[in-house]
């Protein structure tokens, strides 16, 4: 391990103490980690750094036992019935430790470009650019003022609720690697249509996250596509809520 990774790992894994700290109080993170309460708070107050040998053991535990648990926690059911997951969407520091598994996840694969929808992707998607430090290109609802070229795609809800996305044409070039992200995934609907505006611009894509989605809607959204590449899903959540075309 280099010099700077070292430093960035132990810098990581104070920002990750940080996080969990806000979901377990010290006596619950010191059974979990096997470190008593005040060198734990040593670390997230920022004191002092943990080793890289520590930082790594910590990552590796919060991936392994503690984020699709954290994620699941903070999912709602709303009055109507739908999942609401914007306590994850909303919270910035655990949106940074999702985009750093993103990274991991996809690390193997060359990605030059995140593609996501409006409005609720975007807080992932940055972060995920942030991590593979790429450009971000966005799907609206709507055209943009100001851009005169676009790829349009029909998106078909429900017989009743039928709408368009579109994406700039310079906002995706012809052969460029797209890692598509969404925060949920419910039927695959604006995921496929996202899948099809990057191949309307020729792009080609090597991977598609989503933190939570519906039982089977991965299942069915790989046979939709037809695609070789990763998809995948942080935590996969029942059917239990009312259903919606997304």
């Amino acid at each position: 391990m280099s010099r700077v990774t070292d430093v960035k790992t132990r810098i990581s894994s104070v920002e990750l103490l940080a996080t969990l700290k806000k979901s377990y109080s010290y006596r619950e993170l010191s059974s979990i980690l096997g470190l008593s309460a005040p060198i734990l708070s040593r670390y997230v107050r920022g004191h002092v750094l943990p080793s890289a040998s520590r930082s790594e053991k910590f990552i590796a535990t919060f991936r392994e036992r503690l984020l699709r648990k954290i994620v699941t926690d903070q999912v709602r059911i709303t009055a109507d019935g739908s999942y609401d997951i914007s306590g994850v969407t909303s919270n910035v520091g655990l949106l940074r430790q999702v985009a750093k598994v993103v990274y991991s996840e996809f690390s193997l694969v060359p990605v030059e470009k995140v593609l996501t929808m409006e409005v609720d992707g975007i807080p992932l998607a940055v972060e995920v650019a942030g991590e593979f430090n790429v450009n971000l290109a966005v799907a609206r609802a709507e055209k943009d003022l100001g851009v005169e070229e676009f790829f349009e795609q029909k998106v078909v809800y429900s017989p009743s609720s039928v709408k368009y996305l579109y994406l700039p044409k310079n906002a995706i070039k012809k052969g460029e690697h797209i890692l598509v992200v969404d925060d949920m995934v419910r039927s695959g609907t604006t995921i496929e249509a996202l899948a099809r505006l990057a191949e309307r611009a020729r792009a080609k894509i090597v991977g598609i996250f989503m933190i939570a989605s519906l039982d089977q809607s991965v299942q069915k959204l790989k046979s939709r596509l037809g695609l070789t590449c990763q998809i995948e899903s942080l935590v996969t959540l029942e059917q239990k809520a009312r259903h919606y075309n997304f």
